[in-house]
C-alpha cells in the first residue's frame, strides 16, 4: 500500500492523536470526538511506543510494489510490475433488515482477550519431532526460532442476550480436527470453563505460515512406512525425511498448541470477566493495497468474463485477490485497547520453503510488532487463575486466501522482458528484497525475514491507520455449529442452484448430478503453487474442457513457474542434492495413468482432476458467530478469491433480512480439509483445484450446508442436527531425545568487543538439545543492556524477529535411531536495531541438557562477554 503525503499525514494524526500522542497512555477517542457511545478517553496506565508507530506508517515498505519498477541495491530487476488502484470496496449493504428482540440497537458488548505461547520443539524427524508443515519439500526440518508462535484468544459477550463467542487465532500452518477435539475436551473439563465454552461457540482458525512445527494431525502425504515392520519403520521414514518434509504425530508440539490455545482462552476470560462494563466494539472496512496477488491466474481467468468484469480498478485492470482489510477495534470505556482483530488474505509464505527457523511469517511480525507498540506483556501466570488484567493482544487473522500470495513480483519479466522459462523476476526477489534463496548462497537456512517483514509492514500500517475507527457494531452475539457429510452430498437448494453458473460459463461445465465425491487430490496438489513449486508441471486434467485457454501460457509464459522446479531436492544436515527431473514430460506422463482411477465408480465425479492419493474423510465442520451486523463464517477450506466472493454472498443474502450487513470468512477453521476453488478455476486442475478435495462441486456444497445454517440463525432455530465427529485417537509420546556429555554454556564463538548500530552479534555456546525444554512462555535467547547500578534490563527475546536462535547439529540415522542428539551448538544472532541505544549489551542463553531418559532435563545458562554498541541511534529500527 503507498500513502500519499496527505494520507500518511491523516493516518498519524488519528493515530498519534488516538493514542494520546506522546507514548504516554493508551486512551482512544471516538472519531466523532463525542463521549455519548462510551469510548470516552479516560485514565490509561499502558505505554504506546507511538514514535514507533510513526516509523511503521513512514516506512519504505510501504512503496515496495508501487511502480511499475522494482529497484534493490541500486539495480533495476524489473520494469513491468503493475502497481495496484483503488477498486470497488466490499462494505456493509443497505438494505439488511434490523435486530429484534432484546438485543435491537444493542451497541454494548463485554470483551476480553488473551494470548499464550504454542511453539513447538526444533530438530524435526531426527529427532523424532515434527519438520515444519506447509511446504513438503524441500524438507524442512527445523533447527531454529526466528519467532515465537502464539494463540491469541478474543472472548465477546452481549450482555442484552447473555450470549458470548471464542474466536482463536494461532500462529500454525493449519487447523485439525484431533486438535479442535481436544482443546474442546479441555474446556469441559475446566472447572471454571465448562459450560460455557463449547464446540458451538469456539472457533479455532490458523494463520497458515508454513514455518511452524508439523505432526498435529494433518498428514500431507501418505505415510508410506505406516504399514512396515517396526523393525525397519525407522529408516524408511529416515529415507522419507531426505526428500519431503511428513511429520508423524508429535505429541510434544501437540500439546503445545492445544494447552496454548486452552490457556489463551482462559485468560481471555478472566479478563472479559474481570473488565464487567460493556463497550461498544468498531468495525473499519479499508483497502490494503500492493500486499498481495493472485498466484494462479490462468485458473481465475477460467472463471466468466461477467463475473471478473464486476471487480476491476479504476484502471481498468482485473481485482483477482481480495483486498479487503476488515478490522475490530476492542477498547474500553476507559480508553485501554484491548486488542485488535483483523482479516486480511495473504498467505503467510513470505519466509520462503528454504526457511529452517520457526516463524509465524508476516501476520505474526504484524502481530508483535503492534503488540511491542502496545506494551503486550509475554510472561506466565502467577497462579493458576489468570488474573484478567488488560494485555493488548492484536491478531491478524487468516480469511480467503487461496490464491493469494504475498510474492509480488512473482510473474513479472526481468531487465530484458523476459518472462520464459529461466527468465523473469529471481525467486530470492519475488518479495522485494534481494536475500539468500538458494542452497549455496550463505544464510539460506534462516529463509526471507524481510520479505516477511516488508509485508508484515503494510498489514500493520493499516492496521495502526484503522485502529479505533470505524462504526459500533450493533446487534446480538449469536453462533451456528454443525458438521455436514461431503461423502455424497447432493446440491439440491434452489436458491444455490439458480445462482450457481455465471452467464457465459460453458454449459459442459454445469451437467449432471451436483454432488461431492469421494475425497482425493490431484497431481496438481503435488506439483505445489509457484510460491513454493514441486518438481511437477500445473494445469494437466483429465478431461481438456477448460472455458479458457491456458496451457501454452503457462509452459512458455511466467517464468515457466507453473512448469515446475525441473529437478527434486534431496537435502539433510545442510547438504542439498538436486536431482534433475523435467516436470513437464514426467508430468504428461503421468497423468493419464492417474486419470484411470476416474474411470472407478469412487471417483468418476472427480471430473478433470488426475487422481494423486485419497484424502481426509473427516464430517465438515461448518460454524457461524454473529457479532452485531457482523457475521464470521468459520470453514476448514482454503477459499479461493471468486469462491469466497460467492460463499459471502450467499451467507449475507441468508442473514441479512435479522440484521447481518457484513460476512467475512475465517479460513483454515476448526479442522483443514485443503482448498476450495470455482467449478470453473477447478476445470483447469492448477494447484487450487487440485486441492479442492470433494470434487468440481464442492463450492456449490459449501453454499447449500453454509446457507442451511445461516436460515436457522436468521429464523433464531438451533443449527441443523448434521452428522457427528469423529473420535480421533491420539498418537504416541515422542521419543525423549538425550545429549552426549559435554561443557554445556562454554563459549565456542564470543562477541566482539563493540558493535555499532546495524551491525549482527553472533555467539555461539555448546548446548544440549533445545526440545527437551520448549521454554513456553520464556526465550531460549536473550539480549540485555547493563544498566547504571550494574543490573541487566532485557531488550529482546526470541520472540523477536531480530534475535533468532539457531541450534546447529549433525544428525545421523545412527543418531536418530539412538535418540540422541549427538554434539550441538546454540547461536545466537541479534541484528542491532539501527535506534538501539549507544551502551553495553550481553546475549545470554538458557538451555537444558539431558544425558538419560529417565532423569529431568538440566538446566543451565550461558553469556557472552559484555560488548559496547557505541554510534548515534536511528529514529526507526530500520
Amino acid at each position: 500500500m503507498m500513502l500519499n503525503p496527505f494520507v500518511r499525514f491523516g493516518a498519524c494524526f488519528v493515530l498519534l492523536a488516538a493514542l494520546a500522542a506522546c507514548g504516554s497512555s493508551q486512551s482512544v477517542s471516538s472519531p466523532d470526538g463525542g463521549s455519548g457511545d462510551g469510548n470516552s478517553s479516560g485514565d490509561a496506565t499502558d505505554v504506546v511506543d507511538s514514535a514507533a508507530a510513526q516509523c511503521i506508517l513512514d516506512s519504505s515498505a510501504l512503496q515496495v510494489g508501487t511502480t511499475a519498477d522494482l529497484v534493490i541495491d541500486g539495480t533495476t530487476i524489473t520494469k513491468t510490475h503493475q502497481p495496484d488502484a483503488p477498486s470497488a470496496l466490499e462494505t456493509p449493504i443497505d438494505d439488511a433488515g434490523a435486530a429484534t428482540g432484546s438485543c435491537a440497537g444493542n451497541e454494548q458488548f463485554r470483551f476480553g482477550t488473551g494470548i499464550y505461547d504454542t511453539t513447538g520443539p526444533i530438530g524435526g524427524n531426527p529427532t523424532g519431532h515434527g519438520d515444519m508443515f506447509g511446504m513438503v519439500v524441500p524438507p524442512q526440518a527445523p533447527k531454529g526460532i526466528d519467532t515465537r508462535l502464539y494463540a491469541r484468544a478474543f472472548d465477546i459477550e452481549s450482555p442484552c442476550n447473555g450470549k458470548r463467542v471464542v474466536f482463536v487465532s494461532v500462529d500454525l500452518g493449519a487447523m485439525s480436527a484431533i486438535i479442535h477435539q481436544e482443546v474442546l475436551k479441555k474446556l469441559a473439563a475446566d472447572a471454571t470453563l465448562g459450560g460455557l465454552y463449547t464446540a458451538d461457540n469456539v472457533m479455532i482458525s490458523a494463520t497458515h505460515t508454513h514455518t511452524a512445527p508439523g505432526g498435529f494431525g494433518v498428514p500431507e502425504l501418505p505415510d508410506l512406512s505406516s504399514t512396515l515392520p517396526e523393525a525397519i519403520n525407522d529408516p524408511v521414514e529416515w529415507v522419507e525425511s531426505l526428500i519431503f518434509s511428513d511429520a508423524a504425530f508429535d505429541s510434544d508440539n501437540f500439546n503445545a498448541i492445544v494447552n496454548g490455545i486452552v490457556e489463551a482462552i482462559r485468560r481471555a476470560h478472566a479478563n472479559l470477566e474481570t473488565h464487567g462494563d460493556s463497550a461498544p466494539i468498531r468495525m473499519s472496512i479499508s483497502q490494503l493495497l500492493n500486499a498481495n496477488v493472485n498466484r494462479s491466474p490462468p485458473a481465475y481467468a477460467q472463471n466468466a468474463e461477467s463475473e471478473r468484469a464486476q471487480y476491476l480498478d479504476e484502471n481498468g485492470h482485473e481485482v483477482n485477490v481480495d483486498k479487503r482489510f476488515l478490522q475490530l477495534s476492542l477498547i474500553r470505556n476507559d480508553g485501554k485497547a484491548a486488542g485488535v482483530l483483523n482479516w486480511f488474505a495473504v498467505h503467510p509464505t513470505s519466509m520462503g520453503n528454504h526457511d529452517l527457523l520457526i516463524s509465524s511469517d508476516n501476520k505474526g511480525w504484524a502481530a508483535l510488532r503492534f503488540e511491542k507498540l502496545m506494551g503486550t506483556q509475554y510472561t506466565p501466570d502467577s497462579s493458576d487463575t489468570p488474573d484478567g488484567t488488560d494485555n493488548f493482544v492484536a491478531s491478524f487473522a487468516q480469511t480467503d486466501e487461496g490464491d493469494t500470495i504475498p510474492d509480488l513480483f512473482v510473474f513479472d519479466a526481468d531487465i530484458d522482458g523476459g518472462n520464459g522459462p529461466g527468465q523473469g523476476v529471481p525467486y530470492g526477489m519475488r518479495g522485494g528484497t534481494d536475500e539468500p534463496y538458494e542452497f549455496d548462497e550463505p544464510g539460506y537456512q534462516y529463509g526471507q525475514p524481510e520479505a516477511a517483514a516488508i509485508n508484515g509492514t503494510k498489514q500493520l500500517a493499516q492496521a495502526l491507520s484503522d485502529f479505533g475507527q470505524g462504526t459500533a457494531l450493533h446487534g446480538p452475539v449469536d453462533y451456528r455449529f454443525f458438521y455436514a457429510d461431503f461423502s455424497d452430498d447432493e446440491v439440491t437448494d434452489p436458491e444455490v442452484l439458480a445462482d450457481l453458473q455465471a452467464p457465459g460459463s460453458p454449459d459442459d461445465l454445469y451437467t449432471g448430478d451436483k454432488t461431492t465425491c469421494t475425497t482425493a487430490l490431484g497431481f496438481g496438489f503435488a506439483v505445489g503453487g509457484v510460491n513454493g513449486p514441486g518438481p511437477g508441471a500445473a494445469g494437466f486434467t483429465c478431461v481438456n474442457d477448460a472455458p479458457s485457454e491456458y496451457k501454452t501460457e503457462i509452459r512458455t509464459g511466467y517464468n515457466g513457474l507453473f512448469n515446475g522446479t525441473g529437478y527434486l531436492t534431496v537435502e539433510q544436515n545442510d547438504t542439498p542434492i538436486k536431482v534433475p527431473l523435467p516436470g513437464v514430460l514426467v508430468t504428461a506422463a503421468v497423468t493419464p495413468v492417474l486419470c484411470l482411477q476416474t474411470l472407478t465408480p469412487g471417483y468418476s465425479c472427480q471430473k478433470e482432476k488426475p487422481v494423486f492419493t485419497p484424502s481426509e474423510t473427516d464430517p465438515v465442520p461448518f460454524q457461524i458467530f454473529r457479532i452485531g451486523n457482523l457475521a464470521v463464517l468459520g470453514v476448514p477450506f482454503e477459499v479461493t478469491t471468486m469462491a469466497g466472493r460467492r460463499l459471502r454472498k450467499t451467507v449475507l443474502d441468508a442473514l441479512s433480512p435479522a440484521g447481518v450487513d457484513t460476512v467475512v470468512i475465517a479460513g483454515l477453521s476448526n479442522d483443514y480439509l485443503h482448498y476450495m476453488a470455482t467449478r470453473e478455476e477447478y476445470s483447469a486442475q492448477m494447484y487450487e483445484g487440485a486441492s479442492t478435495y470433494a470434487g468440481p462441486w464442492q463450492l456449490a456444497a459449501t453454499q447449500q450446508e453454509a446457507r442451511k445454517l445461516a436460515l436457522t440463525m436468521a429464523s433464531g432455530e438451533p443449527a441443523p442436527t448434521g452428522v457427528a465427529a469423529t473420535d480421533i485417537t491420539i498418537g504416541n509420546d515422542a521419543p525423549i531425545t538425550t545429549d552426549v556429555p559435554g561443557d554445556y554454556g562454554s563459549i565456542v564463538t564470543d562477541a566482539n568487543a563493540s558493535y555499532t548500530q546495524g551491525d549482527e552479534v553472533d555467539v555461539t555456546w555448546v548446548a544440549g538439545y533445545p526440545g527437551n525444554d520448549l521454554k513456553t512462555m520464556a526465550s531460549y535467547l536473550y539480549a540485555e543492556r547493563e544498566n547504571a547500578d550494574g543490573s541487566w534490563t532485557v531488550v529482546a527475546t526470541d520472540k523477536d524477529p531480530e534475535l533468532r536462535f539457531v541450534w546447529n547439529t549433525r544428525s545421523s540415522l545412527i543418531l536418530t535411531e539412538l535418540n540422541l542428539a549427538g554434539s550441538s551448538t546454540a547461536e545466537a544472532l541479534w541484528k542491532l536495531p539501527l535506534n538501539l541505544p549507544a551502551g553495553t549489551y550481553r546475549l545470554r542463553h538458557e538451555g537444558v541438557y539431558r544425558t538419560s531418559a529417565s532423569e529431568p532435563p538440566t538446566p543451565y545458562e550461558a553469556l557472552s562477554s559484555p560488548f559496547t554498541v557505541s554510534g548515534t541511534p536511528a529514529s526507526c529500527p530500520s
